[in-house]
């Protein structure tokens, strides 16, 4: 499981960052976002990093003992301190502290000289302080700021409204409890470099696990603010596609509704679209109707089959006063397509023949 599990979830990670940078570039998001995207990118990037495979391959293209553990530190080290950015201290501090980490850490791995020995990394036994040295200090500075995010998450949560900025407090709360236990999990690295001087090369499954994990709920925590685009993204797809069968039976019967196809615009120009052409072949179909069809009187099922009775039949004689769906009074092109949607649904359970 431990060499699968990276090369699942670092692309993930990676992809979902580079797509969030693709979709804010030119836009003035906000620091949660901008922060997520560039977390979910360095811990992608470390977990890729310290899979055991790409270590492997990175030693043998560069024969330093340890500089893949090395990259994938320096990696999470950066990614927490874009997490430590979400508890709106000053970046300033944050640049500073980040950085004299990251030389820190540097310094004490060319110190502790480590070495290979029956296939795992060594040091000697003089230097077993530096590297628990190292592995102290990629305890603390995460552990500092998850702590102070996670106060901060925790007065927000509380002053903040109901729905989408509650939860993602929440999970942002979450991830730095189990970041926490993630960065915990590496006292065990301390205690080998104190006692035999081994140090892990690469993260075991456990802590990939936990990684994984808080990089979920840190991703999930921090997009909230594109949760209410993409639930109307997936309500519009859903009722452009329970539209496709009254489009269909009046495009067939007045193929003239079809409007010239534009450039790819996105499913919420189609379901506009829709929409319209939807309209013009109720208007069309006018002639054919027996009378008004409203839907404040008539149910979606009924207008349904009115529809379905229209399309079969012939254009009432001269003179006979037109018919025509009467939609109830809406505001907006969303009303008006929850509308239809609904006959459209009643419309397909409609027997045929």
């Amino acid at each position: 499981m431990t060499d699968p599990l990276p090369y699942l979830s670092g692309p993930a990670l990676l992809a979902f960052g580079v797509y969030r940078w693709t979709v804010l570039r030119g836009t003035r998001p906000d620091s949660a976002q901008r922060h997520t995207h560039r977390f979910a990118f360095c811990l992608g990037a470390a977990l890729l990093v310290l899979a055991p495979a790409t270590a492997r391959a990175v030693e043998s293209a560069i024969t330093l003992p340890g500089l893949p553990m090395l990259l994938g530190d320096l990696l999470r080290t950066l990614a927490v301190c874009c997490l430590g950015l979400l508890a709106a201290r000053s970046p300033r501090r944050q640049a500073l502290a980040a950085g004299l980490t990251l030389l820190a850490l540097a310094v004490l791995f060319v110190s502790a000289r480590l070495h290979h020995s029956a296939g795992e990394l060594f040091v000697d036994t003089r230097h077993r302080p530096v590297l628990a040295g190292y592995d102290l200090l990629l305890i603390l500075y995460p552990a500092r700021q998850l702590t102070a995010l996670r106060r901060a998450l925790r007065d927000r949560s509380r002053r903040a409204r109901p729905g989408a900025p509650r939860w993602g407090l929440r999970l942002l709360h979450a991830a730095t409890l189990l970041g926490l236990a993630w960065t915990a999990w590496g006292l065990d690295d301390v205690r080998l470099a104190l006692t035999t001087g081994r140090q892990s090369d690469g993260d075991d499954t456990l802590s990939m696990t936990l990684g994984l994990f808080c990089a979920a709920l840190a991703v999930a925590g921090g997009s909230t603010a594109a949760w209410p685009r993409l639930r109307h993204w997936w309500w519009s797809y859903r009722t452009y596609r329970a539209l496709a069968p009254l489009w269909s039976a009046l495009h067939r019967t007045f193929p003239q509704i079809a409007l010239p196809q534009p450039a790819r615009r996105g499913v919420h120009f189609a379901l506009y679209r829709r929409v319209i052409e939807i309209h013009d072949g109720l208007l069309l179909l006018r002639p054919r109707l027996p009378g008004p069809v409203r839907t404040e009187t008539d149910t979606a099922a009924v207008i349904a089959a009115h529809i379905r009775s229209a399309l079969s039949a012939p254009p009432r004689p001269a003179g006979s006063p037109p018919g025509r769906v009467v939609l109830a009074a809406t505001t907006g092109t969303a009303a008006a397509a929850a509308q239809l949607a609904e006959i459209s649904r009643s419309f397909a359970r409609l027997p045929t023949g």
